[in-house]
């Protein structure tokens, strides 16, 4: 495409806002901000910041939606943290009206109205954004019927937000480009002057303490300018939906009432560009699975994932975004290590008990990986040590020969003694699952001589750099200390897009330390999680990070559910 602040205390909000007021704004991008406006409650933005869920309506051109995911996308820059969902609804208008065999007779154009109580009601917004006019002429001349259809929807459409006791913002109409010599709906009709009356009665309403934002005029005098450079220059191919150009045009209108000019004067959102294409993403998911929920009937309009499954999709997007947030924004860092911008606690420390004199016994139905004897299952094994029932890191990260999938592995290590270095220098190692999602090994040994201490979500036990153990139950250095790890992996669909995160469960010594955690994607030192499709079954790994972590006892169950069979009986239990 282009390519936590909350309701209760105004200081927050107050912050946000002087960040915002930058000088040396150019007079297009701020032409919709120089209308005066009524003394009102609270600003645009400070309504933007103080909203949970944000329902933005509207017609094909916010169903496109391209405006509104650059908006989410400014949103997650700026740490803004409410839900967008947006449903437009292509062809809709709010008058009511439709033309006489409108889309060659098969369907009038929908009526917000006819859905409105039910978007609502699934949605459950605290904050309505709203944009029509395109459609509510119905692209023939100004006259006073249809314009009192117009002015009549928009009332009714506000009194129904606030009855909710939802807040709304309105939005002007966009521009209609009906250039001479092309083809478009409004024929000879000055269709462009029926949305500039639109735009000016709208605003108006600003008299009686509405909130409206004005996108027409800041987007008419983009595209004026354009074509002084360029006469057959336009950003609306087709008169009615805008380009990239076009799209981002609304969203400077909208980003120059919220208070950011400067964003607003840029001819790409590039400063957070990072954070469109899962905010597009995520918008989609969102928009179809509610649109379904809500019911429309308006045909041709693809079915979306029930709203529980479309949540959990976008709320692992959001999850991603937030944790990616300082990286995504390009940050530069003294090295080329990712950070994530969560500050994790630093995880108590619980006493597991005395260490094991002998290894736990292995299951029956257990692959052995290494059994004291030999590190056959493993390529490079033959670069490690093998002394005493013991096998000791050096000279390669080990993989094993045979695939796994989901499963349960145990693993019994020790750190160096006497203990040495610091941080992630200190009895490094790690199990991976699938080369790609690792458990961290380290000597996390609380004993006054382990500083510096390294960050939470880095030390042992932790889903590296993802999640922090609940706990440090970490035994000393030179002591035997078990992980039982059960691993689910990850589900991707045939389009390679995540149908189910990974997830894993951790014992460490016997203590829990990860219950179901959700794995975000791969574990690296260098780069933020991501999943990419894979396999359903990969390697293990043991990682040799240059320190002699030793082994004893190595194996692995691939796990699989029970699954149930149809009872003929017809009276089971009886």
């Amino acid at each position: 495409m282009f390519a936590s602040i909350r309701g209760g205390s105004c200081a927050p909000v107050a912050a946000l806002l002087l960040t915002l007021a930058i000088p040396g704004v150019s007079p297009i991008a701020v032409a919709g901000a120089a209308e005066p406006v009524a003394a009102a409650a609270a600003s645009p933005l400070e309504m933007l910041a103080a909203a949970k869920r944000i329902c933005v309506l509207g017609d094909s051109i916010t169903y496109d939606g391209r405006w509104v995911s650059a908006l989410s996308a400014w949103m997650e820059a700026k740490g803004l943290t409410g839900d967008v969902i947006a449903v437009g609804l292509p062809s809709e208008t709010c008058s009511g009206l439709s033309e006489e065999g409108h889309a060659g007779g098969q369907f009038p154009r929908p009526d917000v109205h006819q859905r409105l109580a039910r978007v609502l009601s699934v949605v459950k917004p605290d904050l309505v954004i709203a944009c029509y006019g395109m459609n509510c002429g119905i692209y023939l001349p100004l006259d006073d019927t249809r314009f009192d259809a117009y002015k009549s929807g928009i009332q009714k459409l506000h009194d129904e937000v606030e009855k909710t006791g939802a807040k709304i913002i309105h939005l002007t109409p966009p521009v209609y480009d009906g250039r001479p010599g092309t083809n478009h709906p409004a024929g000879d009709a000055d269709y462009e002057g029926v949305l500039q009356e639109y735009s000016t009665w709208l605003l108006s309403k600003r008299a009686d303490g509405w909130t409206v934002i004005d996108t027409h005029t800041p987007m008419k005098a983009l595209l004026d300018a354009k074509r002084k450079e360029d006469p057959a220059y336009t950003f609306i191919p087709d008169a009615v939906h805008p380009d990239d150009a076009g799209q981002w045009a609304i969203c400077r209108g909208v980003l120059a009432a919220l208070g950011d000019a400067t964003t607003a004067a840029e001819e790409k959102p590039e400063w957070f560009a990072n954070f469109l294409p899962e905010c597009h993403e995520r918008m989609t998911l969102l928009r179809d699975a509610y649109l379904s929920a809500a019911g429309h009937l308006r045909p041709g309009i693809a079915p979306g994932l029930p709203i529980g499954a479309a949540e959990a999709k976008a709320r692992r997007i959001t999850e991603s975004l937030r944790s990616r947030h300082d990286y995504l924004l390009g940050k530069k860092f003294p090295s080329s290590e990712w950070k994530s911008a969560i500050s994790w606690p630093r995880p108590r420390v619980v006493n597991p008990g005395p260490a094991p004199e002998q290894p736990a016994p292995v299951p029956a139905d257990a692959i052995p990986l290494f059994d004291g004897k030999n590190l056959d299952a493993w390529h490079g094994g033959e670069k490690w040590a093998v002394k005493d029932g013991i096998a000791t890191v050096g000279g390669a990260t080990i993989t094993t020969k045979e695939d796994f999938g989901d499963c349960q592995v145990h693993v019994e290590f020790r750190t160096p003694k006497p203990a040495a270095g610091a941080g992630q220098g200190r009895g490094n190692s790690g199990v991976y699952f699938m080369g790609k999602y690792e458990i961290q090994i380290l000597d996390s040994f609380e004993d006054g001589t382990d500083g510096p201490l390294t960050y939470p979500d880095g030390q042992c036990g932790s889903l590296y750099k993802q999640q922090p153990p609940a706990v440090n139950a970490c035994r000393a250095p030179g002591e035997w200390q078990t992980y039982d790890i059960f691993f689910t992996r990850p589900r991707f669909a045939a389009d390679g897009s995540v149908e189910k995160p990974g997830r894993v469960s951790v014992l460490h010594n016997g203590v829990a330390i990860h219950a179901d955690t959700v794995i975000l994607g791969t574990t690296s030192w260098a780069d933020p999680p991501r999943y990419e499709q894979h396999a359903d079954a990969l390697p293990l790994s043991l990682q040799d990070h240059g320190n002699p972590i030793q082994f004893r006892s190595l194996w692995v169950r691939p796990f699989e559910k029970v699954s149930p069979t149809p009872n003929d009986d017809p009276k089971p239990g009886q």
